[in-house]
């Protein structure tokens, strides 16, 4: 029988790290895709969702966009990679 996935563990191994990715390959329910920037259109220029506080007032939101979770891409993710690295002075 295959283990039950612990959600908190995930998050804690793979915070977010605010790199953009997940809004970068696809949108959240309240998102809405740029074909010109390749993106969501909420997705700022620090990487965070300009319509944050709205979508979490909806009692639906506890699970889409998983904000919090952890990241849904850690491997092989460039802009992650980039975004570490730079945390880490190199």
């Amino acid at each position: 029988m295959p283990e039950e996935f612990d959600a908190a563990a995930y998050a804690a191994k793979y915070p977010c790290v605010k790199c953009g990715m997940c809004c970068r390959k696809g949108v959240c329910p309240y998102g809405e895709w740029s074909g010109v920037e390749k993106s969501c259109i909420y997705l700022t220029s620090d990487n965070l969702c300009s319509i944050y506080t709205i979508i979490k007032k909806n009692p639906e939101s506890e699970w889409s966009p998983a904000f919090g979770a952890g990241c849904s891409s850690p491997m092989c993710n460039e802009m992650r990679e980039a975004k570490i690295r730079g945390h880490q002075g190199g």
